[in-house]
């Protein structure tokens, strides 16, 4: 498969940063574990979330590495950093406000997030967990099997054929509800959409900047909808 040529930052900085994201996702998984391993097991169901953790972290290496070497997405980009953090940043917290007015006028259900003080360990694993699985692997895989054909495509384009595909994984696993044969209510379809559209555009994030940017917009998006909310929402809502 041909390369495409584009600058890259130090590899050795790379996988720091990506190490120290790892170690931190680790960290937060064995000291949440033992208390309150069940808030793990809609996602990891009966596997040893530590052990689950593990093995995306060691997947996530190796997608973010393969990635990388080719050229198409970078782990970490110095020269970038500032700016994508800024732009992932900014979008995440937009993207907030309207998910929060819906919750104000419509009303999600009262377990929706992990209550606090455990969301500030629980969020920022899952994140770590759910750009490896979501993002870095399916993105691998389909640029692995669009080789033979790779020749052919503009690569730019190639990767935005790949992009939006893997934009509609995260989408359906929430809407989970609608491949097990439930109707598909209006709430449904919003939610469906708004990751739908947050995903695109973390996508956008990580071809553009790196992956420690797309990151951070989750990051971001966590700390607005699923911690602060999630706190306030039980006190003003419930």
């Amino acid at each position: 498969m041909a390369r495409m040529t584009r600058p890259s930052s130090n590899q050795r900085q790379q996988y720091i940063a990506l190490a120290v994201l790892s170690l931190g996702a680790a960290a937060a998984t064995g000291i949440l574990w033992p208390s309150r391993g069940d808030y793990f097991r809609p996602y990891f169901g009966s596997i040893n979330p530590l052990l689950a953790i593990v093995l995306v972290i060691v997947a996530g290496f190796v997608s973010l590495g393969f990635l990388q070497s080719r050229g198409w997405f970078e782990i970490y980009a110095k020269k970038k950093a500032g700016k994508g953090l800024a732009f992932a940043a900014t979008v995440a917290t937009l993207l907030a406000i309207p998910v929060i007015l819906v919750d104000l006028t419509l009303g999600f259900p009262r377990d929706l997030n992990v209550p606090a003080p455990q969301s500030l360990l629980f969020y920022p694993a899952m994140a770590l967990v759910a750009e490896i699985v979501f993002h870095a692997v399916p993105l691998g895989v389909l640029l692995t099997a669009l080789g033979p054909i790779s020749r052919k495509l503009n690569p730019e384009r190639m990767v935005w054929f790949c992009i939006l595909p893997v934009a509609v994984l995260e989408p359906g696993f929430q809407l989970g509800a609608v491949f097990s044969g439930k109707p598909l209510a209006w709430l449904d379809a919003y939610v469906g959409l708004h990751v739908f559209v947050i995903n695109v555009l973390q996508l956008y994030v990580f071809r553009r900047y790196d992956f420690v940017s797309m990151i951070s917009f989750r990051l971001v998006y966590y700390v607005h909808w699923h911690i602060v909310w999630g706190y306030l929402r039980l006190q003003l809502l419930f």
